[in-house]
């Protein structure tokens, strides 16, 4: 089973491969208000899409609550812009998990500021 620390290490190394492990084969994403994307292979194209936009990322887990299968994540995430102007802005992962990996994962975060 992933861990919380495990999932968000391989996203702060920019390694969607990595991050796309911890997927069920037909996990759901949800990431802000981007359309739903559907199967690990889908989400770990949209996700090293997504770590092409940016030079770097980190995450401080401020609170976490686990509610059986299910993990609620309050965080900071920081970006390094392109032009290495860092940001952060509060963010909140929500996913459950279904034979151990993740089947359903949720992204609640304004990156607004990350591409002004």
């Amino acid at each position: 089973m992933s861990t919380t620390t495990e999932v968000f290490a391989d996203v702060d190394r920019m390694d969607a491969k990595a991050f796309a492990s911890h997927l069920a084969e037909d996990c759901l994403l949800r990431f802000g208000n981007a359309d739903e994307v559907v199967g690990r292979s889908a989400i770990e194209e949209v996700i090293a899409g997504f770590f092409t936009t940016i030079n770097g990322i980190s995450h401080r887990i401020v609170d976490q609550w686990d509610v059986d299968d299910t993990t609620i994540t309050q965080l900071e995430a920081t970006y390094t812009r392109k032009d290495d102007r860092k940001v952060t802005v509060p963010a909140v992962a929500v996913w459950r998990r279904g034979g151990g990996l993740i089947d359903d994962y949720r992204i609640y975060v304004d990156q607004t500021p990350v591409y002004a």
